[in-house]
């Protein structure tokens, strides 16, 4: 083969080579990334009164929905009670069927003395007034509305057993809106009230935030990497605590932001999983991070 072809042939096949054997998207690795919450909630009162009880203090630990305290509830928990008296007797009343029985048999009696009557003066006519006949009618009939009123009064001593039960559920619903209560799964970081204060509507009571899962925001470089590379990738975080240890935690990114920064790179947000150790979360919002995105 002559000198010349030789060289085109090997400036074909090498450039295809090359790409073939190019390196692999390397990991982006992010530095002084900020940690952050991801849950925070100031619980307020919700019902204007006296905070009688406080449950919880300052670092401690709670549930989604457990107790934290309670503003004074006392006339609410006594309106209940009666409430619940008047829907007892209103329950009872719609069970109450004694009119509409007494009723039943009082239009029998009445049926039977006006067809006695008819049947008498079929026998020997005239035996008893036609006056009288027609006021034995009108007893019979007066009997027949008499089961339909006593029906029609056991239908609204049924409603009103409803009624008194849903005055039940508002007073309970009353002692509720008094009850403060997490919204969340964390940490109490600050109790703004104190027993016998006055708590008026809407003013926090505590300040509680979620400390297990944290949030890692850096920022990446759009020259380097595009959003559809990045999005719900996993990452590792590196974060250095006291005396230099360095501790690593998993999460995943779960927000690319579609704005570029004037500096050329655009925001993420990796959620993580914290770790405790002698009760106490490692991870803590404030700190800064090294975040590796996992690119494999």
């Amino acid at each position: 083969m002559k000198p010349f072809a030789l060289t085109l042939l090997l400036s074909a096949v090498l450039p295809a080579q090359r790409t073939a054997g190019a390196d692999p998207i390397s990991q982006p690795v992010l530095a002084n990334c900020r940690v952050s919450l991801i849950e925070e909630a100031e619980v307020p009162g919700r019902e204007a009164g006296v905070l009688v009880q406080m449950d919880v203090r300052e670092g401690q630990q709670v549930k989604v929905g457990e107790a934290l305290g309670r503003i004074d509830d006392i006339k609410t928990a006594a309106l209940k009670k009666v409430k619940a008296k008047e829907l007892e007797a209103a329950v009872e009343q719609a069970r109450n069927d004694v009119n509409v029985r007494f009723a039943v048999k009082a239009r029998d009696v009445a049926v039977k003395e006006w067809q006695k009557a008819v049947q008498a003066n079929k026998t020997q006519p005239g035996a008893i007034a036609a006056i009288e006949v027609d006021k034995l009618k009108l007893n019979a009939q007066k009997a027949d509305l008499q089961i339909e009123q006593a029906q029609f009064d056991m239908k609204v001593a049924n409603l009103t057993s409803e009624v008194k039960s849903a005055e039940v559920e508002a007073a309970e619903a009353d002692i509720q809106l008094r009850q403060i209560s997490s919204p969340l799964d964390g940490v109490v970081v600050h109790v703004y009230k104190h027993l016998g204060e006055w708590v008026p509507p809407g003013d926090p009571v505590v300040q509680i935030v979620r400390i297990d899962r944290l949030r890692i925001e850096g920022f990446v470089n759009s020259a380097e990497f595009n959003p559809s590379e990045i999005a719900g990738r996993s990452v590792t975080v590196d974060a250095e605590l006291a005396r230099g240890r360095k501790v690593r935690f998993a999460g995943k990114v779960v927000f690319v932001s579609p704005l570029v920064q004037p500096g050329g790179e655009y925001l993420i947000w990796a959620d993580v999983e914290n770790k405790q150790e002698n009760g106490h979360w490692l991870l803590r919002p404030g700190l800064t991070a090294t975040m590796t995105i996992e690119m494999k």
